[in-house]
């Protein structure tokens, strides 16, 4: 599949769903104007190219995956809830990285082979961890852009790239499309346990009786 075909499938989803009246469920928390302002910078943004160190290049949407980190950490309620929100993000940055990192060093190792291992990972550990969309989304975009300078940073990748280009939205997109996937599947099923075992309890009390 090319770079950014995925990005953008999902992006259509994801707009399709929001417009079918599903986002007080995918997005719960999120205000419509918020979803709208994001959309609209990223659609902009990603025309902007700004040049960096060594001849490379950072994509608009970077920025704007930023100021959205930014914006969820400086609304936390309180410190401790900040320091554990950036502690999450670090730490999913730097399994992020050592994927990466582990990829280029053994070429039979699969995230090297496969872009969406490392993303993948992250989309789980985030989903595990985290329970409110908005914390979701913004540790997803924490991860993945500090993992990704991490790696530019070591790695020293040439003239002409881009920090941001169609592969990095690639797998973006994914991560935050399957994040929300695995936490909505997880809810319904505790959801559905909990009336399960509600309805055997009563029940059990009607034979009792």
């Amino acid at each position: 599949m090319n770079p950014g075909f995925l990005s953008f499938i999902l992006m259509l989803i994801s707009l399709i769903l929001l417009a079918s009246g599903w986002r007080p469920l995918l997005l719960t928390g999120i205000p419509g104007i918020a979803v709208v302002l994001f959309y609209a910078a990223w659609c902009l943004m990603e025309l902007f190219r700004f040049q960096w160190r060594n001849g490379e290049a950072v994509n608009g949407i970077v920025l704007v995956l930023a100021a959205l980190v930014l914006i969820v950490t400086l609304f936390r309620r309180s410190p401790l809830g900040m320091l554990h929100f950036v502690s999450i993000g670090l730490f999913l940055a730097s399994v992020y990285y050592l994927l990466k990192h582990l990829g280029h060093l053994n070429p039979f190792f699969f995230p090297e082979r496969s872009w969406s291992a490392a993303s993948l990972t992250v989309a789980v550990s985030s989903a595990m961890l985290i329970r409110k969309p908005k914390d979701q989304i913004a540790v997803i975009a924490m991860a993945l852009v500090l993992g990704t300078l991490l790696y530019r940073s070591v790695h020293r990748i040439g003239p002409g790239a881009t920090f941001g280009d169609f592969r990095f939205q690639d797998e973006w997109w994914f991560a935050v499309f399957t994040a929300r996937v695995l936490s909505m599947a997880g809810e319904f099923s505790v959801a559905a346990a909990r009336g399960a075992s509600k309805s055997l309890l009563d029940r059990w009390k009607g034979f009792k009786k």
